[in-house]
């Protein structure tokens, strides 16, 4: 076979050339310390590569995400903790004010430092991370989530959202809360149930918080407390009729000066004292009076706390003029038609000795004689009376229902604003300061609850992290292999290539040179 010249050159030039190109393509390698330089050398771990380089950056977006909710978290945990100390001043400052020793002075005194604690509670929830995004305003972040109207009343501009970020495949986690759930779902009273006092009560009973003994009894119904007068009323309406004319006789009931019941000789007369009372709460809304039937005895009380006494008139008509006709009223009043034709039973307030426990369909669920600190139970819970009340003086027993935090700090500077040092007045600012204790525990248990969650995620951001980086190394370790390169491989085949080149290059020297000439 025949070898031209121009193709003695080619083949030795190829030769060289491809020496070149795999001592390149080592040089390559080992400069950048990957075994493949371009897709088409291995497609194969080209692909799982790719696939492996995009699982990475994943989970190192992860990672930042991590970081961003720590930060994030780690300031709402700062935050509530301002809030918790300034709620245990707002309870200390009550303790203190709940002394019937001090001036009217001393209590406006507290109650500018409770305002400026107020002033700082507002500013804490309104706190904005290192975004200008606002903690506690839910899906709302660039909105203010509490203001302040002008009359008052503190109102939540964000919304009830929370908002999750991912954390690692198939996990996410709540970034914050909402201020829904931070300042506004907290249950007052004692979380089941709140104790209110009538703020007219002229005696100086003060109710306690109270608390639940079964709670499979307890119906959730509202109550009234009531202290009403005992009387000595009775089911019997007796007409005398005394042999001479036959008349018929008619007896009328007032109460403070309003006829209530009237009925004759010939009529039917209520004959139980449940039906009397029926008659008398007929017209409690003119009266003011109500009355309440319970261990076969009749109570009367005012709706609404009153120092006025109860007179009771019974009446008696039709009688003719010489007969000795009488007529015994339920009150016993002996009435004749000639000297004595009314007569008035006048029930005095005073400290009460009994009260009465009715539900909201006027119902009385419980009642007895009033002592002093005494539990008064039913339906599964029960509370007390601290003091002296009065009769008519009277308390509420309601579901708890959502209060925010704001107002159980407004609660307590009203209280030291509005109340006086009088008894009652004392004894209105002790029913006060005492709801107002209860609703601080309330909200500062609600606080500790928000907190431990904070620090649950901060402990799940802690675990996911340290899988992150877990999953990263495991990632990287299998990149590794597809990857990287074999630098004692890579180097004893670079100086292979190194010598197969320099050959390449000598013996196309030597052919090079081979010419018949030469031998002429």
């Amino acid at each position: 076979m025949r070898i031209s010249t121009p193709q003695l050159y080619q083949s030795g030039l190829n030769s060289i050339l491809d020496q070149q190109a795999l001592l390149n393509r080592t040089q390559q390698q080992i400069a950048s310390g990957k075994r493949i330089q371009s897709p088409s050398e291995d497609p194969s771990a080209a692909a799982s590569s790719l696939s492996l380089n995009q699982s990475l950056k994943i989970t190192e977006q992860y990672q930042r995400n991590i970081d961003t909710v720590r930060s994030r978290q780690n300031l709402e945990e700062q935050t509530l903790s301002g809030v918790s100390d300034i709620m245990n001043r707002v309870r200390e400052l009550a303790i203190q004010a709940n002394k019937s020793t001090l001036t009217e002075t001393d209590r406006s005194a507290i109650s500018i430092e409770v305002r400026e604690n107020l002033d700082a509670l507002l500013s804490l929830a309104n706190t904005r991370d290192s975004n200008g995004e606002y903690l506690f305003s839910g899906y709302q972040g660039t909105t203010q989530p509490f203001t302040v109207d002008a009359s008052g009343n503190y109102l939540y501009s964000g919304d009830n959202g929370q908002r999750f970020v991912q954390i690692g495949s198939g996990r996410q986690i709540a970034i914050g809360d909402s201020g829904v759930d931070v300042y506004q779902a907290i249950r007052n009273g004692n979380g089941i149930f709140s104790t209110l006092n009538n703020p007219t009560n002229s005696g100086t009973g003060v109710i306690d918080p109270g608390s639940v003994t079964n709670p499979a009894a307890y119906d959730g119904d509202t109550y009234t407390l009531a202290f009403p007068i005992p009387t000595s009323a009775t089911d019997t309406l007796t007409f005398g009729d005394n042999i001479g004319v036959d008349d018929d006789l008619a007896y009328t009931l007032s109460i403070n000066g309003t006829a209530v019941y009237s009925v004759s000789e010939s009529g039917s007369p209520v004959n139980t004292l449940d039906d009397l009372a029926v008659e008398i709460n007929n017209d409690t809304a003119t009266t003011g009076v109500k009355a309440y039937v319970t261990g076969g005895s009749l109570y009367l009380g005012y709706t609404t706390p009153s120092s006025n006494p109860i007179t009771v008139t019974e009446a008696m008509a039709g009688g003719s003029d010489g007969d000795a006709d009488t007529v015994t009223g339920y009150f016993g009043s002996a009435l004749t038609g000639t000297t004595t034709p009314s007569t008035d039973v006048v029930y005095n307030a005073g400290d009460a000795t009994f009260y009465v426990v009715e539900d909201s369909l006027g119902n009385i669920e419980t009642s007895g004689s009033y002592v002093d600190g005494a539990q008064i139970a039913f339906n599964g819970i029960q509370t007390n009376v601290a003091g002296t009340p009065q009769t008519s003086d009277a308390f509420t027993i309601s579901p708890s229902a959502n209060q925010d935090i704001f107002t159980t700090v407004e609660n307590l500077v009203s209280a030291l604003e509005d109340n006086g040092s009088t008894p009652a007045g004392i004894a209105s600012l002790a029913n006060a300061i005492g709801r107002v204790l209860t609703d601080t525990d309330q909200a500062m248990n609600n606080l500790e609850q928000i907190r431990a969650r904070i620090g649950s995620r901060l402990n799940i951001l802690d675990g996911q992290q340290d899988l992150n980086d877990a999953y990263s190394l495991q990632l990287q370790t299998t990149l590794s292999r597809l990857e990287d390169l074999d630098f004692a491989e890579a180097i004893t085949r670079l100086e292979k290539q190194s010598v197969g080149l320099e050959a390449a290059q000598q013996s196309f020297i030597r052919i090079q040179g081979l010419s018949l000439f030469n031998f002429l």
